[in-house]
């Protein structure tokens, strides 16, 4: 049974509660059954709510993260919980509000992506780099000329610098965002003009995977017939490449 657990440390401080954060971990790996968290102070008591999946749930954090980190830290207080049966849960969107947690991102993940994308149409590089992680896969069908797997942002900004080269007009147009976990699926259409002269209007679909606020691999899936076609690269070429490679195709 779902329950809401509020949790009561007194005399605990915000520098201490974000020792503990950092002790437990519980942004980068969250607790099996825990659903919701927020914070806050009233003089010098820490409050929290949480929703948890069940009391076994949070008496299993409880006791093997929560009170082993409070040890270790040297914090006295006695966890004060108070339970009550949820009526109701509501979770529109993954966010996390945190700004004592260092770098970690503030916003949800469809907010993320969809500031890249913003980002891009402004022709902002640097605003769509600072929204990847360090280690970030960035995947394009190898069909395409400058397709391939870049890696790290060196890699990713090495792709975009391509770009020119291929379009004289590019325009990324995410419609539809569909958010599961730490997944978000962007869909939309490529339109524009390429250098060979040709426009182009072709439907996408994008998988981003972010952990923490930052994107950390990217695959994108489209029409690479019309898009090569469109690049202007012979349709006997084309036929060629598919007759000796169906998978490509």
């Amino acid at each position: 049974m779902t329950v809401i657990a509020h949790v009561v440390l007194h005399g605990v401080s915000p520098d201490e509660y974000d020792a503990l954060r950092t002790a437990v971990g519980w942004l980068d790996h969250a607790p099996a059954g825990g659903l919701s968290h927020l914070t806050w102070w009233e003089g010098d008591d820490c409050h929290n709510i949480d929703a948890w999946d069940s009391t076994e749930s949070f008496a299993a954090f409880g006791e093997l993260r929560l009170r082993p980190a409070m040890a270790e830290l040297g914090l006295a207080a006695e966890p004060v919980v108070t339970f009550h049966a949820a009526h109701e849960l509501f979770l529109p969107r993954k966010l996390v509000v945190a700004p004592t947690a260092g770098d970690l991102a503030h916003i949800g993940n469809v907010e993320v992506v969809r500031a890249a994308y913003e980002a891009f149409s402004r022709h902002d590089l640097a605003g769509v780099l600072s929204r990847l992680d360090a280690a970030v896969l960035w995947s394009t069908p190898d069909t395409v000329r400058f397709g391939g797997i870049y890696s790290g942002i060196a890699g990713v900004s090495q792709f975009f610098d391509k770009l020119p080269d291929n379009y004289a007009e590019l325009h990324v147009e995410a419609i539809t965002f569909i958010e599961q976990g730490d997944s978000v699926v962007a869909v939309g259409r490529h339109r524009g003009r390429t250098q060979s002269g040709n426009d182009f209007e072709i439907p996408f679909v994008h998988l981003w995977s972010l952990h923490r606020g930052y994107v950390t691999s990217f695959t994108e899936f489209f029409d690479t017939v019309k898009m090569v076609l469109a690049l202007g690269v012979p349709a006997q070429v084309i036929d060629l490449t598919r007759a000796q490679n169906p998978a490509t195709a």
